[in-house]
């Protein structure tokens, strides 16, 4: 057994590899730690955060188990097992974790409590059950209405159940708790597009367009609105845009379509449509654009 203060000393050499980079050694030193001092919970931790830095998930795991099982208060360790799992995208292991934690859930901490939920929450997302994902990110607002884009979070899923006016007001709560929140900005002009409010979409898009330039879809979504705004040409600069970033988003590629449809450039038009839907067969907007190019060609004279 070594003393606490080499203890001190050899914990404080393993972060300095590791802010160093030079992770190999950091993870040789946790190891002799963990291996003299098999309790203590805070080595075996940093050992699993340097596994996950380097990718090695497997090995981040197996020194959570086995910190489990020195451990004297399990919470910790097994909300950071569900953690792990929960971003390995392994949603039935991450939920054998976080049930043993939900079955106790008022003894646990404040934090853990409302990540816990919010947690839980992101699974029931993922596995496309929104109710219940929104009944858990609910939970985590009542626990903590400052947590970190909880706002953003329920307002996506109203959006996706049709409560479009409620997704407004939830989404305008959370940006102004966060003025700087690109998400929220973002679904708050997919809101009020589904509401045909094209000039508050318009300013909310080119609100998230200058906080992060090098997402396509909010460039896509802006060149959209202002095709429904008739300002044609500033609508290209859009779509152009969006289609330089990502040039096989469909949506930007059947709305140019859209574009030279109203321009009456009916060739060009087609040859966009068609190259949307070769990206993808069920493109709404490429459907709807093709039916209205075959009835304004048959209507020329």
């Amino acid at each position: 057994m070594i003393d606490e203060p080499t203890l001190a000393t050899l914990l404080e050499q393993a972060r300095s590899l590791v802010e160093g980079g030079k992770r190999l050694h950091a993870v040789q030193l946790y190891r002799r730690i963990t291996q003299e001092m098999p309790t203590l919970e805070v080595a075996w931790i940093e050992l699993a955060e340097v596994y996950a830095e380097m990718k090695q998930l497997d090995a981040a795991e197996h020194a959570l188990l086995e910190a489990r099982q020195y451990s004297r208060d399990r919470y910790e360790i097994t909300f950071l097992l569900g953690n792990l799992n929960l971003k390995r995208q392994h949603y039935d292991n991450a939920l054998s974790y976080y049930n043993v934690l939900q079955t106790e859930e008022k003894l646990l901490p404040a934090r853990m409590r409302t990540h816990l939920n919010f947690n839980l929450g992101l699974i029931a997302f993922h596995r496309n059950n929104f109710r219940l994902a929104e009944d858990f990110f609910r939970k985590v607002q009542r626990l903590d209405q400052h947590f970190p884009k909880i706002n953003e979070s329920i307002g996506e899923l109203l959006l996706r159940r049709g409560a479009v006016a409620e997704a407004v007001g939830v989404l305008q709560t959370g940006v102004k708790n966060d003025t700087y929140s690109w998400i929220g900005h973002y679904l708050l002009g997919v809101a009020f597009m589904r509401l045909y409010d094209w000039r508050n979409a318009y300013e909310e898009l080119v609100t998230a367009i200058e906080m992060d330039p090098k997402e396509p879809a909010a460039w896509q979504l802006c060149g959209e609105v202002l095709i429904a705004l008739q300002q044609l040409d500033e609508a290209e600069q859009y779509l152009r845009k969006a289609l330089e970033l990502n040039p096989h988003l469909t949506d930007a590629v059947a709305n140019f379509g859209s574009l030279l449809l109203k321009r009456g450039d009916y060739q060009r038009a087609r040859e966009f449509f068609e190259k949307a839907l070769e990206l993808d067969p069920k493109n709404r907007k490429a459907l709807q654009g093709t039916a209205e190019l075959n009835v304004a060609t048959k209507l020329q004279p």
